[in-house]
């Protein structure tokens, strides 16, 4: 027999008024086990809240996380775009870098040619304002001459036309070859007189003199060959180097060493005036035999 509206509702009011009844039907529909159930549940629940919240936090420090990694590709595109301008600017550095290099190197070039051509110039000009000196000095020594000689020699004269002309004499008797006339001649002053005094005094003698600014070895040289020409002519020759300073304080004791009469700013070495002795010393080096 199937229940009606009524009886269910007769049913649940008799459930109101009878407790006992309510708490024996509860039973009946209900498991034995459903409080431990429940608190399964319950405390299922309570797992499944924290798990929630737990998974909300995550979620939250993903998206924190995510926020980051945005912000850090921004900056990230935003540091390689600037590095992409940087490497521009660089590259184009570069290429104005090479391109200067090579005008540098142009420059450079032109500049060493410049230089080497000035070099060329300036080595002209020295060599030429180096033969005015000696050309002056040569000039001043003619015209000091007669007072530089004067203590060792006197009647003081030009020599030059007397030596050429022993030249011509000795050229033609095979005596001296034409690059030993041509290297007297090439002498920068050939005086003639007689010795001042001493046992000697009245002998003719012909200073072959050497003339420089600064007296150099070359120099000692060339006196001393010319003079053994001239003395092959029949002159009793005297070499001398002269010059306003020496290029080197060895080569003037070289030179004195080697019986060399020797002019330094207008003062003879040795003296004649303080050391006659030593004159008649280096007279008797260059003595013909």
């Amino acid at each position: 027999m199937a229940l009606t509206r009524e009886d269910v509702l007769q049913l649940l009011e008799i459930l109101r008024q009878d407790e006992g009844l309510r708490e024996e039907f509860r039973r009946l529909l209900l498991p034995p086990d459903l409080p431990a159930w429940m608190q399964k549940m319950d405390r299922w629940t309570e797992r499944m809240d924290e798990w929630t919240q737990k998974a909300d936090k995550w979620m939250a420090d993903t998206d924190e996380w995510k926020g980051r990694v945005d912000r850090w590709m921004a900056d990230t595109d935003e540091w390689k775009q600037r590095t992409d301008e940087r490497l521009e600017r660089m590259e184009k550095w570069m290429a104005e870098t090479d391109e200067w290099k090579r005008e540098t190197r142009e420059w450079q070039q032109k500049t060493e040619k410049r230089l080497a051509r000035m070099d060329k110039r300036f080595m002209r000009i020295e060599s030429t304002l180096g033969e005015l000196r000696g050309a002056a000095k040569e000039t001043e020594y003619r015209q000091k001459a007669p007072m530089l000689f004067s203590s060792l020699l006197r009647h003081l004269r030009d020599g030059q036309h007397e030596v050429a002309e022993r030249l011509r004499e000795a050229v033609r008797a095979g005596k001296v070859s034409l690059d030993e006339a041509l290297e007297l001649r090439r002498t920068d002053l050939l005086l003639l007189g007689e010795v001042a005094q001493g046992k000697w005094e009245g002998q003719t003698i012909l200073v072959v003199t050497e003339i420089s600014a600064a007296v150099s070895r070359a120099d000692v040289e060339r006196a001393i060959r010319r003079a053994r020409i001239a003395q092959r002519l029949g002159f009793w020759a005297l070499p001398c180097v002269s010059g306003e300073r020496w290029s080197q304080p060895a080569v003037k004791r070289w030179a004195l060493k080697q019986a060399l009469l020797c002019g330094e700013d207008g003062v003879l070495y040795p003296s004649p005036e303080a050391d006659w002795d030593a004159v008649e010393q280096l007279l008797a080096r260059w003595q013909p035999l």
